[in-house]
């Protein structure tokens, strides 16, 4: 994938803060060529100016151009179809173990300036925030008994997250997102996780009206489950392969 070769996020694979340019008489005013970030294949330039995002029209850069030279910062744009990789703990029964919810998902821009409108640099985080987001499915995480039904759990769970992906999608301008795969895996913790905030922005979620999956609809699900730190080091990408 583009975004892990250069050691960038998704969709966003590099960004660079342009200087503004000072303006002399009788010369046009242009931005020298190691100011622009390397753009790979299957990839588009975006161009801030102040508030708002403009892509770059044609392949072709042109230095002088007036949206290249008015620009305030330039970021690269992956438009091709990636795999992405997710995980998200949710908490359980037991204080001192957690659920990892580990997913793969494909992902396309459809519209670069729309994506970065919504301020979606890195879908990674809103990838994971998806995983947690049903509340149903982290109460049934919390009520079963994880070391004597864990099979039962595994079948309950991953038709429920399924069931949640298809009726809610995880919605972002300018962006397609589809799950593809999904694992559960009970982990013990070094430490009792902790709520973290997230700053990319997701359309507002409808109220849910059930999906499958067998819980109790009463009890409440603590909201603090964060990214704990696991006691072993798991590395699911090397395990798959």
């Amino acid at each position: 994938m583009a975004g892990e070769e250069l050691g960038f996020g998704y969709p966003v694979l590099d960004s660079a803060e342009l200087e503004p340019i000072k303006r002399r008489m009788f010369r046009r005013p242009r931005r020298e060529l190691h100011e622009i970030p390397r753009q790979p294949p299957g990839s588009v330039l975006v161009f801030q100016l102040g508030d708002s995002y403009e892509v770059l029209p044609d392949t072709s850069l042109r230095l002088d151009a007036e949206l290249v030279v008015d620009a305030v910062a330039v970021a690269v744009v992956s438009t091709r179809q990636v795999q992405r990789e997710a995980v998200a703990y949710l908490p359980s029964a037991d204080p001192r173990t957690c659920v990892a919810v580990r997913a793969v998902f494909f992902c396309l821009v459809t519209d670069a300036q729309l994506v970065l409108d919504a301020g979606c640099w890195d879908v990674g985080p809103l990838l994971s925030d998806h995983l947690s987001a049903d509340p149903r499915l982290r109460f049934l995480t919390q009520s079963t008994d994880l070391h004597a039904g864990w099979p039962h759990f595994q079948r309950n769970a991953t038709a429920r997250l399924l069931a949640y992906h298809e009726m809610h999608p995880l919605i972002v301008a300018g962006l397609t997102v589809r799950l593809t795969d999904v694992a559960f895996e009970p982990q013990r913790l070094a430490t009792l996780p902790q709520q973290q905030g997230r700053t990319v922005q997701a359309a507002p979620r409808p109220e849910e009206d059930g999906a499958p999956g067998e819980m109790g609809e009463t009890g409440e699900m603590p909201m603090a489950d964060g990214d704990p730190a696991i006691m072993r080091n798991y590395t699911w990408g090397e395990n798959r392969e």
